[in-house]
């Protein structure tokens, strides 16, 4: 179930911008919320978790079994944009 806010809100959101994501990553406990960066280095989003998979990768690491979820940084600022109004720390957070 979605916060009231979010609901209310519905036909504001733009419901195609990217959410969350998964990929191949080597995380652990502790990890939540550090930032996610793609091959350029522009943060692309934020870790969340891993999968129940990769609690293995605390004995042995595998490109297949080591994946991790993270809230994608579009899903973020359209959060903070439209639910939150908070259009002063988008700027701050996008360099406008």
């Amino acid at each position: 179930m979605l916060p009231s806010r979010w609901r209310k809100a519905q036909r504001q959101l733009d419901l195609t911008t990217p959410f969350n994501f998964v990929s191949t990553a080597d995380t652990i406990g502790g990890n939540s919320g550090s930032p996610v960066l793609n091959r350029a280095g522009e943060l692309v989003g934020i870790n969340f978790d891993r999968n129940r998979h990769g609690l293995v990768r605390n004995f042995v690491y595998t490109d297949e079994q080591a994946r991790h979820i993270a809230v994608h940084s579009r899903g973020v600022l359209e959060a903070l944009r439209t639910l939150y109004e908070a259009k002063e720390l988008v700027k701050e957070l996008t360099g406008e």
